[in-house]
């Protein structure tokens, strides 16, 4: 019996380790299929460049970079044709490690019409509309740009031209090899914060290849000639790039591209003092704030249900803040007559300026846009949700942000206007970009007054649990809607059997910012009390899969060392840094899992009831 267990025992590594070995070739075939195909579509500037017609575009340059008046006249007659308002220029002989950069960054073939995809481009050369120009605040008088200018300037321009905004091959333009030693401060220009988060996927993904060959000298000696191979497979006889360095990269590459990796991964760090200066300088307001206790950021605790009025009360949870780790305890309770659930004590007004800030502003900010940016295909189902009733002339999108979901609906409704409401300032950041028409800062019961009768559709997503009384927010749309119009609202569902399996992880308890978990037949119900008739109700459309992720990654963050958070105790400096980044790093196969996990669930999520969200569309009598 010895003997056969040890016989399977072993017929099991071997089956896991050709598993494993097998998985990773498809991955980097796969991955050098992606490439290929986003390097195939990258357009080339034509010889012929057509006269010029006028003078709207002005060019900014790295300042070693040399362009003829031809290739200048056909990057003018390129944008002119293709309705740009900017374009930026890629030289066709750029070295592999930079081409690879901005293939992992672009999808040339969706860069255009991905209207949140973040400015990007090869920092060599940039043309751009004078008027965006000035809007976005970017200098046009002809001086000499460093890359790291040119990469800001891409980003801001991408946001201030979301859909006509591209990039192209010039092969006029050679490489300067000046913007090729500045790639690590790129990446940085680029990202911002959160460089470091970005390249932890690639230096992930290295370390895995280089671990792996510990499975057998033959298996090491295939995989790194395989990934060292990658560029061949991706750049070989395409008429787009042609990496001057192509033959002797793929030589060396299992040596220069962890280096090019950890240069990026240092310099994020070097460059990120900043930040870190930023959260010290909070510091001392936080700790003042803190002094007398958290107490204070509550009202007294209710008796009754905010929703129904029921005293029948009973305790659902009891949790602290696991996304920012600010201090406090948080009680849920549920109606056990309605099923009503919500925030006892509630926040107030301090409290939740409190909670809320550095979240979705300051220090937050730069996560949370890359959030919101990464939502595009959500935004989408939101819009498309309404097609089957109604043609708006005028949308209002409550508590939008920085506009996001507005700019990604003009591609569902081109002829709608969109406007937004919402208490911070990104809402005037968003009318100055033009995501919106107009921006309304402050709380909406206040201001539905003056909007009275205004709009077609009135949209609340994933906005209603943040509010302190969600009836007078659903009256408030309706006086804002014109008779006939639609309300759409998407909320988390606590009807979900995520509640109960992930208990305090599951991320839609969102403490402390959410106040009030309304199950479906109450929104339903309140909402014909005021006068709509439902249209539609959706579950599946409105699930975000990400339930097993982000369970996953507070269990990790609660973990780890906490860093230096200006509202907790200053920790202990470089070891407590460390020690978070191995904890986070260790539990990388675990966030990974699963994700995966996450999207297989997700086709079986209505029949296991595992949806985390849903959405009703009702139109006003």
């Amino acid at each position: 019996m010895s003997t056969d267990r040890c016989a399977r025992a072993q017929t099991s590594r071997k089956r896991l380790r050709r598993a494993v070995q097998v998985g990773l070739l498809t991955a980097l075939a796969t991955d050098t299929l992606r490439l290929r195909r986003r390097a195939a579509a990258l357009r080339v500037l034509a010889d012929d460049p057509a006269p010029p017609e006028d003078d709207r575009y002005r060019l900014l340059k790295a300042a070693g970079v040399r362009l003829d008046p031809d290739a200048i006249a056909a990057a003018r007659a390129y944008a002119r044709a293709e309705g740009l308002a900017a374009l930026d220029l890629v030289p066709r002989d750029l070295p592999v490690a930079k081409a690879l950069d901005l293939l992992r960054e672009v999808d040339p073939a969706t860069y255009r019409t991905e209207r949140v995809a973040p400015g990007r481009g090869a920092c060599h050369a940039v043309l751009a509309d004078a008027g965006v120009l000035r809007a976005a605040g970017i200098s046009s008088n002809g001086a000499a740009k460093t890359a790291l200018d040119l990469a800001a300037a891409m980003v801001d321009l991408k946001l201030h031209a979301p859909a006509d905004s591209d990039l192209v091959v010039a092969p006029r333009l050679i490489t300067d090899q000046d913007v090729v030693v500045q790639a690590p401060q790129v990446v940085v220009a680029l990202h911002g914060p959160l460089a470091g988060l970005a390249l932890t996927p690639r230096i992930a993904w290295m370390v895995t290849l280089f671990a792996s060959g510990a499975l057998g000298p033959l298996w090491a000696a295939v995989i790194v000639s395989a990934w060292s191979a990658q560029p061949l497979a991706i750049f070989a006889g395409l008429p787009s790039l042609a990496p001057v360095d192509l033959w002797s990269y793929s030589v060396i590459r299992a040596v220069q591209e962890p280096r090019h990796a950890i240069a990026a991964l240092r310099t994020a760090r070097r460059l990120s003092a900043p930040y870190a200066d930023s959260a010290e300088i909070r510091r001392p307001a936080y700790q003042a704030q803190l002094a007398a206790g958290t107490e204070r950021f509550f009202e007294p605790r209710r008796t009754s249900c905010p929703w129904c009025g029921s005293n029948d009360l009973r305790r659902r949870l009891r949790t602290t803040d696991l996304i920012q780790f600010k201090p406090g305890q948080f009680t849920l309770e549920q109606c056990q007559r309605c099923r009503h659930i919500f925030q006892n004590p509630r926040l107030n007004v301090d409290g939740l300026s409190f909670y809320y800030r550095d979240f979705y502003d300051g220090l937050g900010e730069p996560l949370m846009q890359w959030i919101f940016s990464s939502s595009a295909d959500g935004y989408r189902s939101r819009a498309g949700a309404l097609k089957p009733f109604a043609a708006p002339e005028s949308w209002l999108d409550v508590g939008t942000g920085h506009g996001h979901f507005c700019l990604v609906a003009r591609e569902t409704w081109p002829q709608t206007a969109f406007d937004g409401l919402d208490l911070a300032d990104g809402i005037e950041l968003a009318q100055r970009r033009g995501w919106v028409r107009r921006g309304h800062r402050g709380r909406f019961t206040a201001l539905a007054p003056a909007l009275a009768g205004a709009y077609d559709v009135v949209s609340m997503f994933h906005y209603l649990e943040h509010t302190p009384d969600p009836h007078l927010e659903l009256e408030a749309a309706r006086t804002v809607l014109r008779p006939g119009g639609h309300l759409l609202i998407d909320v988390p569902d606590p009807q979900s059997r995520w509640a109960k399996l992930l208990g305090k992880r599951w991320m839609p308890w969102f403490q402390p910012q959410h106040l009030h978990l309304i199950p479906v037949h109450n929104l339903r119900r309140r909402l014909e009390q005021l006068g709509f008739t439902i249209v539609l109700e959706q579950h599946a459309e409105a699930n975000v899969p990400v339930d097993l992720l982000m369970a996953v990654l507070m269990a990790l963050g609660t973990a780890a060392p906490k860093g230096d958070l200006p509202w907790l105790p200053p920790s202990t400096g470089r070891a407590s840094r460390l020690a978070r980044r191995g904890v986070m790093t260790a539990g990388l196969p675990l966030l990974f899992a699963a994700g995966i996990a996450d999207r297989l669930i997700e086709p079986l999520s209505p029949r296991l009831g595992l949806l985390n969200a849903y959405r009703i569309l009702a139109r006003k009598v």
